[in-house]
């Protein structure tokens, strides 16, 4: 089983041809006779992911599928979060004036997870802000629209273990009382008075999604969300349309845009997770596909990665790479293929209290593009994050073949007999 786990990692971040060229350069490996890569990973989309994740292992930083799979199994409460704003003239005015929408790379993969924990019997809560939450919120719908048409036993199990939380804004006020119990008697920026906002919101709507039965969120996990310096692939800012959800995962140590990394040094992490009903302890873990989101400056830090662009307009990640970690990264060539092999490697190597994979097995590219298609559909209007104006496509990726491919079963990226 441990094979297939990492043939699913590495089909994630390499084509074939990048693989045998990891390969050449550090020796022979023990990832076993499944990996291959896969044809539309790595090189292939021009993103560098194969490059982060090999100077990660040479420097011995090791994203790994499996240990995301070992620290799930621990959890009893997961906070999922994904969502990362797209400014773009498609739709209606945003929040603060804003034109655009939450990017296709994201919800599906976030949901993927969501349905994997939910199955094992770990209480869920997928986090909504007022940018992205729309798209998030409409993705988790249709997928219990599935289910409840599908496997009516699978969607009990969803309606039970998992919450789609009320909407929340790191705009809203927040009493002295909290502030002083939160920071002290210091004076705080607006960053962290956003970031403070963001908790407490947080907070209360995980009281409002739970009522009595709320049980402290003690995993954290993030996937193709925008964090600080909250710069997307050009290198704009765009950290006025992010609420600051990143502010409850720790800060990378040093060797990347220590300007940012500084100015978020004081930020209570302990306090803030306490001022959300997360544990001070809480896990993290996190899924990226550039480096700019949550928790990839675990990788980012990296000597050389810092260097890495994928050319022209670009950004190298010396300038856009997220200065928060986490304590488990799992890298993806597309955030949401990362999400899929999370829930097929639970599926191989944790077995479910309610089962759900005949229905996948039969019809889950089925489900996938039914959520793909409801997301970018009026009124929500979610767009692909290289491609505005491509129907159903994720990362410049369509639809046909890409992503519906990676759910072949010689990938061994989705539910296999075992």
């Amino acid at each position: 089983m441990a094979a297939r786990v990492k043939a699913m990692e590495i089909a994630c971040v390499f084509s074939p041809d990048d693989y045998r060229k990891y390969l050449e350069e550090v020796g022979p490996s023990a990832d076993g006779e499944f990996a291959k890569g896969f044809q539309y990973s790595g090189s292939y989309c021009g993103r560098n992911i194969e490059k982060i994740y090999q100077k990660a292992v040479e420097h011995g930083v090791y994203p790994s599928l499996s240990e995301a799979v070992t620290v799930f199994k621990k959890a009893k409460h997961a906070l999922v979060i994904t969502g990362f704003f797209v400014l773009h003239q498609k739709g209606a005015e945003g929040p603060k004036g804003a034109f655009g929408g939450c990017e296709t790379d994201g919800p599906l993969g976030a949901l993927a997870v969501l349905r994997a924990l939910c199955a094992r019997g770990v209480y869920v809560s997928l986090f909504c802000d007022v940018h992205n939450g729309p798209v998030v919120k409409k993705a988790y719908d249709t997928m219990m629209k599935y289910f409840e048409a599908n496997d009516a036993g699978f969607w009990q199990c969803l309606h039970t273990f998992s919450r789609c939380l009320p909407f929340i804004s790191s705009e809203g006020s927040i009493e002295a009382a909290v502030t002083q119990k939160v920071f002290g008697d210091k004076t705080i920026n607006s960053q962290e008075e956003r970031s403070l906002c963001t908790a407490v919101e947080l907070g209360r709507a995980l009281e409002e999604a739970w009522g009595a039965t709320l049980r402290p969120v003690d995993t954290l996990f993030a996937l193709e969300r925008l964090g600080a310096p909250y710069r997307n692939i050009r290198g704009r800012d765009i950290g006025e349309h992010t609420e600051p959800i990143d502010c409850l995962f720790p800060l990378v140590e040093g060797n990347i845009n220590e300007e940012s990394r500084a100015a978020l040094a004081r930020m209570p992490l302990e306090a803030l997770r306490s001022a959300a009903h997360v544990t001070v302890d809480a896990k993290s873990l996190a899924v990226g596909d550039g480096g700019n989101e949550v928790g990839m400056g675990k990788v980012v830090s990296v000597p050389g990665v810092g260097d890495l662009s994928p050319g022209g307009e670009f950004a190298a990640l010396s300038v856009n790479g997220c200065v928060r970690s986490c304590d488990v990264a799992v890298l993806g060539t597309v955030s949401n293929w990362a999400g899929s092999a999370i829930e097929a490697a639970c599926h191989v190597t944790w077995p479910a209290e309610t089962g759900y994979v005949p229905a996948m097995r039969s019809s889950g590219s089925a489900l996938e593009f039914a959520l793909l298609e409801a997301i970018m559909a009026k009124p929500t209007l979610a767009v692909d994050g290289s491609h505005n104006d491509r129907p159903m496509s994720v990362d410049g990726l369509n639809f046909d073949p890409y992503h519906r491919r990676s759910w072949k079963p010689s990938l061994l990226l989705q539910f296999q007999s075992k």
